[in-house]
């Protein structure tokens, strides 16, 4: 857990499910309808998922979740934050916590995607020192695919 100003990120891996309900709300109001249980499959039939939540107060404010795509190279899945929280550090900090925990975990690299449109997701991916591998069209929108090298 850590805590900058005012919000906290927290890892809730373990106990995902109690924070089920707000996280789905949040996803919902990012990026549309969500398939809960198809979400929550694809998380833990995968190895390594982590889920990291940012709270402003007792709200739920931001999310990152990644999990192993293949041995030493760890898929950083799905992000956002609330657009009322928007540029304060909180996509950020949810960043680099979950960047310390993938190389604490001894991976290589932490691969990622983003739809074109999302430009501000590519600028912080860019920001934070991933490299943009190619891009392709995903349900007919196209994606930017990034990744970093995790070295000491």
């Amino acid at each position: 857990m850590s805590t900058t100003s005012s919000f906290i990120v927290k890892d809730v891996t373990t106990h995902f499910n109690e924070f089920e309900e707000e996280f789905f709300n949040l996803y919902r109001s990012l990026y549309g309808d969500i398939d809960q249980l198809r979400f929550k499959e694809r998380l833990y039939r995968h190895a390594n998922p982590l889920v990291l939540l940012a709270f402003s107060e007792e709200r739920l404010v931001g999310f990152k979740i990644g999990y192993e795509a293949e041995p030493y190279r760890y898929y950083s899945w799905a992000g956002g934050v609330h657009p009322e929280f928007q540029k304060h550090g909180i996509g950020r900090k949810l960043m680099d916590t979950q960047l310390e925990w993938v190389k604490a975990q001894g991976f290589h690299s932490i691969r990622t995607k983003a739809r074109n449109t999302n430009k501000g997701v590519i600028i912080l991916n860019l920001l934070c020192g991933y490299d943009i591998m190619g891009a392709y069209t995903e349900d007919g929108a196209p994606r930017i695919m990034m990744e970093k090298q995790l070295h000491d």
